[in-house]
């Protein structure tokens, strides 16, 4: 994706959680918010979002509805791509405000990695959208329960790009810090932001994928050991959710570019199941500026070249978070494109 194209294509926000984690309170502080003022908010169902004291009409067909501050929302009446496909055509005739954003809410218990692979794998908005980042909400009071409980909650986690900690005043201080140990655990790479009431500026939330952002973006390293006094020991962290892992493989030299798509492309295809999130900053041959690179389970996004590095780090770093997958099979995988394109390198693993 050139610069051009990605900055034409609308930015997506996902919205995630596990049930009763507070999306909506959420969504009802966001949205009125500067920063949010022309956006689509597409939901499953809308009569179950519960933002009534936002909407103020509806277009001819019911399925689209005007807020007070010039924000759509929408609900899903068929397949989330169609719905999105609707609302960008729709939005070229004229027919709905021109809104500049979209943010998708899924339902409680949706695994996020197969909603952005349909939507942005979608040949037909592959160059009309983009994903911005994914949030998640996650119940400060019920969160470690429901992590231990359910491979959904789990999911949501070690995919998101932000975590969004609700309830957190109804809870003491010991039951949050172990959830952010639990949090740690699953998605070091994800700041961990505490909200009341769903107050939070919405700017911490969107555009994900900028040089100032991209340093967290890539963390790997477990939570900090000032977070484990009497939370959790060291040992727990990486034991608390053994079918999830993140890893990061890193690259000192310049790669070619095509070698290490084509391994992501086969590793994406196989193991696309197992891969709940693949991110990372490339460093490539003949180029000189970094490139970020970023899959949700199958769905690969095109190469996205940036205008300067985040730091004076110029290697290669590729971030996998996994289930049931070894870092071994990973690595194997790109060492063997990497070799027929002529290149022996060896990987450091994270």
């Amino acid at each position: 994706m050139t610069q051009a194209t990605h900055d034409a294509a609308v930015p997506v926000t996902l919205l995630t959680g596990f049930l009763g984690s507070g999306k909506t309170t959420l969504l009802n502080r966001l949205l009125p918010q500067p920063a949010l003022g022309r956006c689509a908010v597409v939901v499953n169902e809308l009569g179950a979002i519960g933002l009534d004291h936002l909407l103020v009409g509806a277009n001819r067909d019911d399925t689209v509805a005007l807020m007070a501050n010039g924000c759509l929302c929408c609900g899903v009446r068929d397949s989330l791509a169609s719905t999105v496909a609707d609302l960008l055509e729709r939005r070229a005739r004229g027919e709905i405000p021109a809104f500049e954003r979209l943010l998708i809410e899924t339902t409680g218990l949706a695994r996020p990695g197969p909603v952005i692979s349909l939507l942005l794998g979608d040949e037909a908005l592959s160059e009309r959208v983009r994903l911005d980042g994914i949030v998640a909400t996650v119940d400060a009071k019920h969160g470690a329960a429901q992590l231990a409980k359910h491979e959904e909650s789990r999911e949501q986690v070690a995919v998101a790009d932000r975590l969004l900690l609700t309830k957190a005043d109804l809870v003491d201080a010991g039951t949050l810090a172990a959830l952010e140990i639990a949090l740690a655990a699953l998605n070091p790479g994800a700041p961990r932001i505490a909200v009341r009431n769903g107050e939070i500026d919405a700017a911490q939330l969107l555009d994900i994928l900028t040089p100032r952002a991209l340093r967290p973006w890539l963390r790997t390293e477990a939570a900090p050991r000032k977070l484990m006094r009497g939370a959790a020991t060291p040992r727990a962290i990486h034991t608390a959710h053994p079918d999830i892992a993140s890893f990061c493989l890193s690259y000192a030299q310049p790669l070619p570019m095509q070698a290490l798509e084509s391994a992501l492309t086969v590793l994406l295809g196989y193991h696309g199941e197992r891969i709940l999130r693949m991110k990372g900053i490339g460093n490539f041959i003949g180029e000189t500026r970094p490139v970020v690179l970023h899959g949700v389970q199958q769905w690969l996004h095109e190469p996205l070249q940036l205008d300067r590095w985040p730091d004076d780090d110029r290697r290669t770093r590729l971030v996998f978070i996994v289930q049931n997958l070894d870092a071994s099979i990973v690595e194997a995988t790109i060492a063997h494109f990497l070799r027929e394109a002529g290149m022996e390198c060896v990987a450091t693993v994270d």
